[in-house]
């Protein structure tokens, strides 16, 4: 009776240890919240036949939680106990983000630190929705493993586009951004990335792998979260409200949100810049000030905030603090469509649009595929 009891303690150990093993694979391999995009979106084969790249056929209807004092060795022994592998791998990284070497011409991995991710390159939705559940700020994001660079392109939210998921509803054509909120609303939560997601496809034949939805009220908290930004503007900046004159500005959250979405006074371009410009200060204050520990939890918190969307999993998280670790500011490229590759219209309800020409479908998938070339 005493052997089967032993038997039967070591039988149930050994089945706990086996789901307890199971449960950190899940963990390192799947997302936190959110649905993998292949589970939600067709095939870019599916939804590129109905892509309509010719300027005419676009505009029917148009008249002319983390304790932050945490200390980069209470993170490491955190890390080494709940993820071994994980931190075996960012204490080689945070290695080699010491030394010093000579600058290399190009921006290719060394043979010893090897690869971050052997995926090659990625391709990620960031979105910035606002309190309307509009997707305010609209990024496609190429992460290249390879030769080590980000790209980042904005598509201005008032692009006007063939809505292609919601004629049940009566909507043929509508702002790009406006398919979040559509996707939201007779879809149901996590309606809108799959809604936005096929909007891009069908009509600039895009398709992402990840994506990564959050709020404005999520940006603020984060920037507040690594003690604001400090920004210079070229020239002054104003609206009905507010005003920032030239010169050097420190913002907190709440007033880079609102710099991000001042829109009285100009166009959607140059919203985009102001967009672009709080990221690029953004990501240099996380660069330069936190160490591959911090940047580590920084990602975690991250992508396992409830008010956030992503189907990026732990094991995406270290490979994305693992490319940030080497990256130069060069090495990270926020990129316009042309100025000439669209025009404002309004519509015949008086709403001020932008029509994308027929070269805009291409201009992105270049950015995306990786062959787009920046003009000296």
């Amino acid at each position: 009776m005493k052997k089967r009891k032993t038997g039967f303690t070591i039988g149930i150990l050994l089945l706990l240890a086996v789901c307890a093993a199971a449960g950190v694979y899940w963990a390192w391999n799947n997302p936190f919240f959110g649905r993998r995009l292949s589970a939600i979106v067709p095939s870019p084969a599916e939804t590129q036949a109905a892509a309509q790249p010719a300027a005419e056929n676009l505009v029917p209807g148009l008249a002319e939680g983390t304790d932050e004092a945490q200390t980069d060795a209470e993170i490491q022994a955190q890390l080494a106990e709940e993820a071994p592998e994980m931190a075996a791998l960012l204490q080689a990284q945070e290695s080699a983000r010491v030394e010093v070497k000579e600058p290399q011409t190009q921006n290719q991995p060394s043979a010893d630190r090897g690869l971050c991710s052997s995926a090659g390159a990625v391709s990620a939705l960031v979105l910035g929705i606002d309190e309307n559940e509009q997707a305010d700020a609209i990024r496609l994001m190429r992460l290249d493993f390879m030769e080590e660079r980000i790209s980042v392109v904005s598509i201005p939210r008032d692009f006007w586009v063939p809505v292609v998921d919601m004629k049940e509803h009566g909507i043929e054509y509508g702002r790009i951004n406006a398919t979040y909120g559509y996707g939201e609303y007779f879809n149901g939560k996590g309606g809108g990335i799959e809604s936005l997601t096929k909007n891009i496809q069908a009509n600039f034949g895009v398709s992402v792998d990840h994506y990564f939805v959050l709020h404005f009220a999520d940006i603020e908290k984060y920037i507040d979260r690594v003690g604001g930004v400090d920004v210079v503007l070229e020239e002054a900046v104003y609206d009905k409200e507010h005003s920032f004159s030239a010169g050097p500005h420190h913002f907190d959250g709440e007033t880079a949100v609102l710099f991000m979405r001042m829109r009285e006074g100009d166009s959607d371009f140059y919203r985009v810049r102001r967009q672009s410009l709080v990221l690029t200060c953004f990501y240099k204050k996380v660069m330069n000030e936190l160490s591959i520990w911090q940047l580590v939890r920084l990602g975690v918190s991250v992508v396992s905030d409830r008010s956030i969307l992503t189907d990026f999993s732990a094991k995406d998280v270290y490979a994305l603090a693992c490319l940030a670790g080497r990256l130069r500011s060069e090495d990270v490229s926020f990129i316009e469509i042309p100025k000439d590759m669209y025009h404002g219209m309004t519509t015949n309800k008086g709403a001020s649009v932008i029509v994308p020409h027929a070269g805009v479908p291409a201009f992105l998938q270049s950015v995306m595929d990786g062959s787009y070339k920046e003009e000296e």
